[in-house]
């Protein structure tokens, strides 16, 4: 008795742990920005471009150089000692320390940090963009298997009722009351219900797939959505110039040209830079050993204390003619910011265009799909009536598969209206601002 009561738990056990995991929208949206590869990437770039910024504030620190060299001479060479010119075999070791600090530069640095600083806010701002997007990739998927689901269960829905319609027509066909070819059409239609659900069924895998995909999981097995509750009472804004308003100070796309065009206009400061002189200061410290073979040769700490060279000055450098060189990279800095203010317009007048579409296909959404519950409406009452006349044997079996297959239409249809309407109701809310997170 015990063994068979753990059978029943290890069995029940094994039942739910495969069960389907159900995932709610906002846990499928949060998934796919921790694990989307094209977000993953977008992030290395602002990682990149972080590198990049500090790189640029470092330049105002001074640098530090070592150097060392070992050299061995053979035969008439200078002499350490007096530089006269003998045949003598030497060896000496120099080693030297240098450092310079830029002083000033034309107000290079700060513009190239201030440059820097901008194309990490950009980045920042293409980083929320690919998040973005996939977020809007995967609101799409969901609702898409959602919609899929219905279709399932209005294609199985249909069999049911061809199967019923099958056990009435045999029964009347026993009774002498219908022919045999009205039992053939039901049973073919029986089968191409059989069809439907094997398309559906196929379709629902497709878009589970495809969401998955986006998710970057390994595989769709095992894998369900949570069907919400929907609500289809929406306002829309009044006009697409609210939304567009809106979307000016939400959308990262937006924000991300509007600093780029801030960088490129401190570019053609950086260029500029170039006109000024370059005033920088520099310290250094050099010293050598020698041994020159049969000679008496001073130690080690006493050359190093003999030897020793320091020195400190400042350099200026003042540009007088480059070949016109600065000249023409301040002209490609202008035209880089004519190219950034032509960038973000056509940024700007495609958004303006994308929000005037979907305001538009939401408010032809809503009324397809108020006209759909109407177009429901009828085809059931249509149904009902052709129901009751053929059980009466009033009508012909053409007539009332007529007006089932109407009923099934309308039922889609309104399905189909339903998702369309919510996701470019969902479309203007991203574009307002309101996420689902």
């Amino acid at each position: 008795m015990k063994i068979k009561v753990l059978i029943i738990l290890f069995a029940f056990a094994c039942s739910t742990a495969s069960a389907q995991k159900q995932w709610t929208l906002q846990e499928c949206i949060r998934h796919a920005k921790e694990n989307s590869i094209t977000v993953k990437m977008q992030h290395i770039s602002q990682q990149n471009q972080e590198i990049r910024l500090n790189t640029a504030k470092n330049r105002r620190l001074p640098d530090l150089s070592a150097s060392t060299d070992q050299r061995f001479s053979f035969g008439r060479s200078a002499s350490l000692i007096d530089n006269s010119y003998q045949n003598q075999n030497s060896s000496s070791t120099y080693f030297s320390l240098s450092t310079s600090v830029p002083l000033f530069t034309g107000f290079q640095i700060p513009n190239n940090i201030a440059a820097a600083r901008l194309d990490l806010q950009a980045a920042i701002a293409d980083f929320e963009t690919a998040k973005e997007d996939i977020e809007l990739a995967v609101i799409s998927a969901y609702l898409q298997i959602l919609y899929n689901k219905e279709l399932l269960e209005i294609a199985r829905n249909q069999k049911t009722l061809s199967a019923q319609q099958l056990e009435r027509i045999e029964e009347m066909y026993k009774l002498g009351k219908e022919s045999e070819a009205q039992v053939y059409e039901v049973k073919s239609q029986t089968a191409n219900d059989e069809l439907a659900i094997v398309q559906a069924k196929n379709d629902l895998q497709l878009s589970i797939l495809n969401l998955t995909q986006l998710l970057e999981l390994p595989s769709p097995e095992n894998f369900d959505v949570e069907t919400p509750s929907v609500n289809t009472d929406f306002i829309l804004p009044s006009n697409p110039e609210q939304t567009y308003e809106n979307a000016l100070t939400t959308r990262a796309a937006i924000r991300a040209g509007e600093y780029r065009l801030a960088s490129s206009e401190k570019a053609v400061k950086v260029a500029r830079s170039a006109y000024f002189p370059q005033l920088s200061f520099g310290a250094g410290y050099s010293n050598n050993y020698y041994k020159i073979n049969g000679s008496d040769n001073s130690s080690f700490s006493r050359q190093l204390k003999n030897n020793e060279s320091k020195y400190i000055g400042f350099s200026l450098n003042i540009p007088v003619f480059n070949r016109f060189e600065t000249r023409n990279n301040i002209r490609a800095a202008k035209l880089s910011v004519k190219n950034q203010e032509l960038q973000l317009e056509n940024t700007k007048k495609s958004l303006y265009k994308d929000i005037q579409q979907a305001y538009y296909n939401a408010t032809g959404a809503k009324e397809k799909y108020t006209s759909s519950e109407i177009a429901l409406e009828s085809a059931k009452k249509a149904y009902e009536f052709a129901e009751e006349k053929f059980e009466n044997g009033r009508s012909t079996t053409y007539e009332y598969n007529d007006a089932r297959n109407n009923l099934m239409k309308a039922s889609a249809n309104l399905s189909q209206a339903k998702y369309d309407y919510i996701f470019r109701k969902k479309i203007l809310d991203f574009y307002n601002g309101l996420r689902e997170e």
